[in-house]
């Protein structure tokens, strides 16, 4: 389901955070122009492993017999570094603010990840996700893997994103807005459920 209010688009069920009932928040932040690719990247990976351990430590080592902290741990990991090492590869605008912002609710932990986009790169990629919002994740990670083997090094597969559905079993919606500088960007919300007893 995608929904546009003139200068907002967004598909599935993305939501803004309700500060009320937030259990915890983390947010971090910096411009693309401040490093080079390489140290963006680096930086990103750095911060992933960096929340998923914070996050980690919130949940108990063993429950009911899982390994509850190893397994949010290495979500948020997967997700963080997913979705970070995206907005880095498609930032556009190099003095828009790169965010990353986690928050705890009860049932469950939103990752927000925000950042500047080419208008080109933006239509494309709101036509990737409205595909993963109405079609089948399983059947669309199959196509993918075939079009990378025929087009190796095309560099946008959207593998990752459709790993995090599949095998994480994180849900995930998106905004597209274009602000009154004229910057378009894009917040991709990730959503991993918690189960508490």
């Amino acid at each position: 389901m995608d929904n546009t209010d003139h200068n907002i688009s967004t598909f599935g069920d993305y939501t803004e955070t309700g500060k009320d009932t937030v259990k915890g928040r983390l947010l971090l932040g910096f411009q693309s122009a401040t490093l080079n690719l390489d140290e963006l990247w680096e930086h990103s990976a750095l911060s992933a492993k960096y929340l998923s351990t914070f996050w980690g430590n919130f949940f108990p080592e063993e429950h009911s017999g899982k390994m509850l902290r190893r397994q949010v741990t290495d979500k948020v990991l997967y997700a963080c570094g997913e979705l970070l090492g995206n907005a880095v590869k498609f930032s556009y605008n190099p003095e828009y603010l790169l965010e990353i912002a986690l928050f705890l609710h009860e049932n469950e932990l939103r990752i927000y990840v925000s950042n500047s986009v080419h208008p080109d790169e933006a239509e494309k990629f709101m036509s990737f996700v409205r595909r993963i919002v109405t079609e089948d994740t399983d059947m669309m990670f199959l196509e993918q893997m075939e079009q990378n083997a025929e087009e190796e090094g095309s560099g946008q597969s959207g593998i990752g994103i459709l790993t995090m559905i599949n095998d994480y079993g994180l849900k995930l919606s998106w905004k597209f807005e274009n602000d009154e500088t004229g910057v378009t960007t894009v917040t991709t919300l990730a959503r991993l459920p918690i189960v508490k007893q």
